[in-house]
């Protein structure tokens, strides 16, 4: 894809920003929100072009559910020009199931259907493949029947690639009688049904929660627990990890302890290093003898032998310590431990980059006089960036902080956050800076000893506000994200 955009785009009449150090931003032709959807995210991409998904609600809530009647879908494809080549409506397959879920493999947009039987309690997941001429070459395949509870509870489907890009696997959390139940279904890259499993947890989601989960290239699936205190219920943020895999070899359901009752943490990442065959766990914990209040716990679980678990931890380094104490002081951000770990990146040598950001939400209510009812507000903050760049045995090799402030009400930030273009020398963080009429689009990019330089990718005058987690790295250093201007969406490429 890479050689196509370096030759279409020069002869393209795209509008276009360019700075002195050859970094570009370009916007497509024509606006995308013609067809009156307004919410927009790339979901993956070809050789030839991006797959973007639409919906006339919003895309960034961890809490919606795609059989909703309210909510429609399209699918669409956009060729190395950013003009559509089609556009799809996208109906649940079979007729009659919930439309659950919209994802990419093996260069293909799938879209993922559940049904249920209540007349026998019977779940079934299904997935349709569309390719990039929107033709529809896989059709309502069944790739998991189970039983569920009467009563029983389902959580939204989650799509897992393999990190060798060979398996995908839809899983699916089941509350029914006192018992958390994990479903998975796995399809291969010629989209054929591969396995099907089940686990069981003996407690409720009353007392623990699901987080992460990550399927390997042998298709086990790994996922972490956490168990919530039944004294502070839902007022305490300290929680106890614990680290499952429901094995395809034997069928065992294997659990690890992440941190001891003295490393209490918050928020925990789980991710699969594809070259030391081994999973990494991990996040910052609370530990009073460290400077920043806080020490990172990193765990790695061999997938070859799954006995072979180990739990180190680090300190951060005189720098980061005091650029975080004195940001948390001055009354900007959050702690440390309240970071939540947003990009997990293996290194060769066993290693990992950990990109976590000061990322919260906070509620409140007040009363309304004129109209005398109380009224709920939502405030979503993304504020610092750290980064670590941490040896295989814990220890911190460099870090940098990126020190930003947003906030907003009640839209799930979908102006705020990130986004990041990886390539051979460097991480680049793209986000917007002074949400509002005054916006600019910076990227800071950290080299491979932690060294950042600052780049400016658009002007205040520019007007450009990009959607950052809506957008998707398409080659080494090319990132296509939904952005407003002039009060339109319209998609734009970002090269570095």
């Amino acid at each position: 894809m890479k050689k196509l955009y370096a030759s279409f785009f020069l002869l393209l009449l795209l509008s276009a920003v360019t700075t002195s150090s050859g970094q570009s931003l370009r916007i497509s032709p024509d606006n995308i929100d013609g067809n009156g959807y307004d919410y927009a995210k790339v979901i993956g991409q070809d050789d030839d072009g991006v797959y973007l998904l639409m919906s006339n609600l919003s895309l960034e809530s961890s809490r919606d559910r795609f059989g909703l009647k309210t909510r429609k879908y399209e699918l669409s494809y956009y060729g190395p020009d950013l003009q559509p080549r089609w556009r799809k409506a996208i109906e649940a397959d079979p007729e009659g199931g919930s439309l659950e879920n919209i994802g990419f493999f093996n260069g293909k947009a799938v879209v993922v259907s559940s049904e249920l039987v209540k007349s026998n309690a019977e779940f079934n997941l299904y997935i349709s493949v569309l390719n990039a001429k929107g033709e529809a070459i896989v059709k309502g395949l069944k790739i998991y029947s189970g039983a569920v509870g009467k009563s029983a509870d389902l959580s939204k489907p989650r799509l897992l690639v393999s990190p060798d890009k060979q398996y995908l696997g839809v899983a699916v959390e089941e509350s029914s009688n006192g018992t958390i139940f994990v479903h998975l279904g796995t399809v291969n890259d010629q989209f054929q049904a591969s396995r099907q499993a089940r686990a069981a947890l003996n407690f409720s989601v009353k007392e623990a929660e699901l987080s992460e989960f990550a399927l390997t290239g042998k298709e086990d699936l790994l996922f972490l627990a956490y168990r919530k205190d039944p004294q502070e219920g839902e007022k305490s943020k300290l929680r106890k990890f614990s680290l499952y895999m429901l094995s395809q070899a034997d069928q065992r359901t294997r659990e690890y302890s992440v941190n001891t009752a003295g490393q209490q943490m918050t928020e925990a990442a789980l991710v699969i290093d594809r070259i030391n065959n081994k999973a990494i766990v991990t996040g910052f914990y609370a530990d009073k003898t460290s400077f920043a209040g806080a020490s990172l716990l990193y765990a790695t679980l061999n997938l070859g032998q799954a006995d072979q678990f180990q739990v180190k931890t680090g300190q951060l380094n005189n720098d980061a310590q005091l650029k975080l104490v004195g940001q948390r002081n001055t009354g900007g951000g959050v702690s440390l431990i309240s970071y939540p770990i947003q990009r997990v990146i293996p290194r060769s040598d066993g290693g990992a980059l950990l990109i976590a950001e000061a990322a919260y939400l906070s509620e409140y209510n007040f009363y309304d006089y004129f109209t005398q009812t109380f009224n709920r507000r939502l405030e979503f903050h993304f504020d610092n960036i750290l980064a670590l760049s941490v040896n295989a045995d814990g220890s911190i090799h460099w870090s940098q902080l990126i020190q930003k402030e947003q906030s907003s009400l009640d839209d799930e930030g979908l102006y705020s956050s990130f986004n990041t273009i990886l390539s051979p020398d460097e991480l680049v963080v793209i986000f917007n800076n002074e949400i509002g009429r005054n916006n600019e689009i910076v990227g800071h990019a950290i080299d491979a000893r932690g060294q950042l330089q600052v780049r400016k990718l658009s002007k205040k005058t520019d007007s450009i506000s990009l959607l950052p987690r809506s957008g998707k790295q398409v080659d080494e250093n090319t990132l296509i994200v939904p952005a407003v201007t002039k009060k339109r969406l319209f998609l734009v490429r970002i090269e570095i």
